[in-house]
């Protein structure tokens, strides 16, 4: 089958797409983002991440169902055969924009949470700055890599949340979620629109698509798997809501917080660092994921053979943006919630409509 798919460097199986999303979905939304929503909702935290969990699989079961029809086709052969060089180099310039834009939140987070848990005195900015050599490595490669790594991140995210939540259940008492429909309705709805920044993980299998060897039941495995990855995530934010309870919202680095007041902590020591370090591993990778498609995205626009300078240029931006923002993380938190997270729906309704597009007339032009 190998043949009859058009990147080789990019071939990726559908068990690493699944664990791809097992691994790293989780893991990008546990620094920052319980805390805002512990702001925004309280006791119903957990409503607004179960609703975008659902808005996010069902585009992603919607994306899964396009692939299918491209018949190993990538995104953007389709439509370039359809709608001509120009619209698909314009789809997937948004589409870089797209990605390289929802990494940078991450990369903010990442760094402070690194800075503010991890030392007792604040390092030298070149110890967050390595993550840079990570990612720009990860770039010059093809998804496959990717898809490797998901092997091996897959069981160390799953360790990590294990001894988490294990240190966790015993401490939180899970009646503070109650009663569930008591807040203000507006706040469930800020609350649900402002969080886009950190969900739309669906939109990552775009330039997957044409790149997955073909398999049976490949479409319910992927999304069984996604949604597993989101019943984790809302039951981490659940136990972290049932440890702090009405204080939550002041807890900035939930995977930190949430064990702190586990009797094993107390009686031996921060065994919960095995934890930190486990999820540290994985975050690591998930961070730079976006910056990699954002990467490979801008191969694809500017049909270069080699992506090293894509690659330098990609990161590099990212690097300069870290810098001007490093003593302004919640700013641009701020500014991502109010002005960018907006857009960002906007944006994954065009990415959506156009895949679908893609899929519909090529399945048309079979049949005609």
């Amino acid at each position: 089958m190998t043949d009859i798919i058009p990147n080789e460097k990019n071939l990726i199986k559908t068990r690493q797409v699944c664990f791809f999303y097992l691994a790293f979905l989780p893991v990008t939304k546990l620094l920052f983002m319980p805390a805002y929503l512990a702001g925004q909702a309280q006791e119903q935290l957990y409503l607004p991440l179960v609703v975008s969990f659902l808005a996010d699989l069902s585009i992603l079961v919607a994306l899964l169902f396009v692939n299918g029809k491209l018949e190993n086709q990538t995104l953007y052969d389709a439509f370039e055969k359809k709608f001509g060089v120009a619209a698909a180099k314009a789809l997937y310039s948004l589409m870089a924009v797209f990605y390289f834009a929802k990494s940078l939140l991450p990369v903010f987070e990442h760094k402070l949470y690194i800075e503010n848990t991890l030392y007792e005195m604040m390092p030298d900015r070149i110890t967050f700055y390595l993550f840079f050599v990570v990612s720009t490595f990860l770039s010059l490669k093809g998804l496959k890599i990717i898809g490797r790594i998901s092997d091996i991140a897959v069981w160390i995210t799953a360790a990590g949340l294990i001894i988490a939540l294990a240190l966790s259940v015993g401490s939180a008492d899970y009646s503070n979620i109650l009663p569930i429909f008591q807040k203000p309705r507006y706040n469930f709805v800020n609350a649900l629109f402002s969080t886009a920044i950190w969900q739309l993980d669906s939109l990552l299998f775009l330039p997957m698509m044409g790149h997955v060897r073909p398999e049976k039941g490949q479409a319910s495995k992927i999304a069984f798997s996604f949604l597993g990855a989101g019943l984790v995530t809302v039951f981490f934010f659940i136990t972290y809501y049932g440890v702090y309870g009405a204080i939550a919202a002041s807890q900035d680095y939930a995977v930190t917080a949430i064990s702190v007041f586990s009797v094993i902590v107390t009686n031996i020591g921060r065994f919960d660092y095995a934890a930190v370090f486990l999820l540290l591993f994985s975050q690591v990778f998930a961070v730079s994921v976006p910056i990699v498609m954002a990467t490979k995205c801008l191969e694809r626009v500017f049909d270069a053979k080699k992506s090293l300078f894509i690659a330098i240029a990609v990161n590099g931006l990212a690097f300069a943006t870290t810098i001007v923002f490093s003593q302004q993380v919640f700013a641009a938190l701020q500014i991502a919630q109010k002005y960018i997270c907006p857009v960002f729906i906007i944006v994954a309704f065009i990415l959506l409509f156009c895949a679908v597009l893609g899929g519909v007339l090529n399945k048309n032009e079979k049949t005609a």
